[in-house]
C-alpha cells in the first residue's frame, strides 16, 4: 500500500509505464526511492516487466555466482548487482538469472551442494578450494 501511495503521490495514476521511456540508472534510482524496494526488487522489475538491462541478485545468485568465482568472496549483494552487469552481456541478463537461480535451487544449494552432479566444478572456486585446500 506504501508503494502505491507513493506511486499515486508521484506520478498522480497507478502506473510504472513511465519507467519504460527512462534512462536505466533513473529507473533504478526512482525504484529505490520507495521505501521497501532495494535494488534487487527494482532489478526484477525492471528486467522481467520492461526488459531493460538490470541484473537481478537473490540469495541464490548470490552464493552460486560468488561459489564460482564471478564476484568475490565477501562481495555483497547490492554490490553483486553492478559486478555481475559489468561482466555478464546485457542480452543473457534474463536467461543468465533464471538459470542461474535453478542451478541454486536444484545443484548448488546452500547447505549441501551436489558437486558430484554439478556440471561446472571445473570452473568452480569453491569446489577446488574444498577438494585442493592446499592449493588455496
Amino acid at each position: 500500500q506504501d508503494a502505491l501511495r507513493y506511486v499515486t503521490e508521484q506520478r498522480g495514476a497507478i502506473t510504472l509505464d513511465f519507467l519504460a521511456d527512462m534512462p536505466i540508472d533513473e529507473a533504478k534510482a526512482w525504484l529505490v526511492a520507495m521505501n521497501g524496494i532495494g535494488p534487487k526488487t527494482a532489478a526484477i522489475i525492471l528486467l522481467f516487466a520492461f526488459a531493460k538491462p538490470a541484473f537481478p541478485v537473490d540469495t541464490h545468485v548470490h552464493r552460486v555466482t560468488r561459489r564460482l568465482g564471478l564476484i568475490g568472496p565477501k562481495t555483497s549483494a547490492e554490490r553483486a548487482h553492478v559486478d555481475l552487469e559489468e561482466i555478464v552481456p546485457a542480452k543473457d541478463f534474463y536467461p543468465a538469472h533464471l538459470n542461474i537461480i535453478r542451478h541454486g535451487r536444484e545443484v548448488c544449494n546452500a547447505r549441501a551442494p551436489r558437486c558430484d552432479d554439478c556440471p561446472l566444478t571445473s570452473y568452480c572456486d569453491d569446489y577446488h578450494t574444498r577438494n585442493n585446500p592446499d592449493e588455496s
